[in-house]
């Protein structure tokens, strides 16, 4: 394998925005700053020659990325990714830890810089341009990104790792028809930020069993729904208010917790089956005591894991990086709400 970006940048002592400076021929590079580029690709090139292939680092830096968006979810996320210190210790991995306004193009932009001093990033993006040209950027300088939970599949990102979104949404509709039978209703399907790709994956999928198969029920997409429990419930009051043959709700992100506590308090819960995502000690109550009909759970921190020791894979150029495993999705009902 020729010599990197990364491996030039650690051998020289700089970062890897200035390798790419110096090998672009850049003039605003220091003299003496170009030649420790030149002087370490040589070097590396006499390793590669006398040893057949450059020896591997003691440890990878690799960066993990979350968008600064309220979701209870990602705080979720987050606080697997500190809880797996010791896991990233055993397989060399020294992790940090980032939210980044993704919404910002100029925010986007700064963190770019920042981020080519990675060995590699994990990344739950967000669907826009810029952030697109974030993992190209990294890619062409050899910082392979590895996407988890939401993906971004026309990107350059190096792979994904998470559960199949689609197949969720879809698993989700089939059990929706399924508990609604031959009533003939309105179904909501409410999502947080339309500019997570998970969340119009599930939307996806959600629609297309409902068309297929349940033609009794017409699904209705409500986006930018709140994610927090206050606003979810305020927003689900206008559900209520707007849609009186209301029969089902599928929360594709947040908020189950503040949609089932609505239509406890409102006495609609009987008539209105609730499907969402995220099992949490809330949720699991909420699924006892009928207020939730079904959740859809994932197994957040063996997909940190695994998005982890992704990112080290390709950077140790292992056979076989791409064959991840697509995490199962979990059904919880009221009766393995516990278990």
């Amino acid at each position: 394998m020729p010599a990197t970006r990364m491996m030039i940048a650690r051998r020289a002592g700089v970062s890897v925005a200035t390798v790419d400076r110096v090998l672009r021929d850049d003039q605003a590079v220091r003299p003496e700053t170009a030649e420790r580029v030149h002087v370490a690709l040589a070097s590396l090139r006499d390793d590669r020659a006398s040893r057949g292939r450059p020896a591997k680092p003691s440890t990878f830096r690799v960066a993990f990325v979350l968008p600064q968006v309220n979701s209870r979810f990602l705080d979720h996320v987050e606080r697997d990714i500190a809880l797996s210190a010791s896991f990233f210790r055993e397989h060399r991995i020294t992790p940090s830890f980032y939210r980044c306004d993704f919404a910002s193009q100029r925010e986007t932009a700064a963190f770019t810089e920042e981020a080519l001093d990675y060995d590699a990033l994990v990344l739950a993006p967000l669907d826009y341009p810029w952030v697109e040209r974030l993992i190209e950027g990294l890619a062409e300088a050899d910082v392979p990104v590895v996407t988890v939970f939401s993906d971004l599949p026309g990107s350059s990102r190096a792979a994904y790792v998470g559960v199949d979104n689609r197949i969720a949404g879809r698993t989700a509709g089939l059990l929706m028809g399924r508990f609604l039978g031959s009533r003939i209703g309105t179904v909501a399907v409410v999502s947080g930020s339309s500019r997570l790709h998970d969340q119009l994956e599930r939307r996806t999928g959600f629609s297309q069993v409902l068309e297929e198969d349940f033609r009794n029920l017409r699904w209705i997409a409500e986006p930018d729904f709140a994610e927090d429990s206050d606003g979810a419930g305020l927003a689900m009051q206008g559900l209520l208010a707007r849609h009186e043959d209301l029969a089902g709700v599928y929360a594709t992100g947040g908020g189950i917790p503040g949609i089932a506590a609505a239509l406890h308090e409102s006495g609609d819960k009987a008539r209105i089956v609730v499907i969402g995502h995220g099992l949490s000690p809330e949720t699991r109550s909420q699924l006892a005591e009928r207020a939730i009909d079904v959740i859809l759970d994932q197994d957040v921190r063996g997909i940190v894991h695994w998005a982890g020791l992704a990112a080290v894979n390709f950077l140790n150029d292992v056979r076989g990086a791409l064959a991840i495993p697509t995490p199962e999705t979990r059904i919880y009902l009221r009766e393995n709400a516990h278990a």
